[in-house]
């Protein structure tokens, strides 16, 4: 499960949130803060998850999740070194 999040019932492949979980696991360890990796996998999810509009609150909502404000600050305010990241990716 990623964080406590259960993956909205009825999705044709199930168990796709430990696949997704044990794919960021190394960005996640590369971005150090705590709510940064909580907040990656929900974001994530929320944008490869059913739902037409990817836009922050209604993936929360979709996510039913109460973490609206944390998922916004993560995406608009979030200001961090990507080149950890880069550096896992290549």
């Amino acid at each position: 499960m990623i964080h406590g999040w259960s993956a909205l019932g009825g999705l044709t492949m199930p168990g796709w949130e430990d696949e997704l979980e044990r794919w960021l696991m190394p960005f996640l360890d590369r971005l150090g803060h705590k709510t940064r990796q909580r907040m990656c996998p929900l974001y994530v999810a929320g944008l490869i998850g059913p739902g037409d509009r990817k836009s922050v609150q209604p993936m929360a909502e979709r996510l039913a999740t109460s973490t609206y404000d944390q998922l916004h600050h993560f995406i608009a305010d979030g200001v961090w070194d990507a080149t950890p990241l880069e550096t896992e990716w290549f």
